[in-house]
């Protein structure tokens, strides 16, 4: 066997800790698809090398800001319910 025959048959073992939950929904979605864990880290990585990077965006989650959390901390018990959208319209449109 030549040498580069050789190199492209080698291979490296990759292990991670991963939630069992995760592993488990992940893997169901595998299933359908067709593929095995292993397939399925080959075309993640296959596709790191395509992307020269992940293949998805990655952001850090939206903080709320200051105005945001306190309206979601905004006590509501007092505010005006009703019962139906016409009487609501007329209140907003009157504003």
């Amino acid at each position: 066997m030549s040498k580069e025959l050789k190199e492209k048959n080698e291979s490296k073992v990759v292990q991670a800790r991963i939630d069992k939950e995760l592993v488990d929904e992940a893997e169901d979605i595998f299933n359908d698809l067709g593929i095995d864990r292993s397939t399925a880290f080959r075309i993640f990585y296959r596709q790191v090398v395509w992307n020269n990077g992940l293949p998805f965006e990655m952001k850090r989650p939206e903080i709320p800001n200051t105005e945001t959390i306190k309206a979601i901390n905004e006590d509501t018990t007092n505010a005006k319910r009703y019962t139906d959208t016409d009487e609501m319209w007329k209140d907003i449109l009157e504003d």
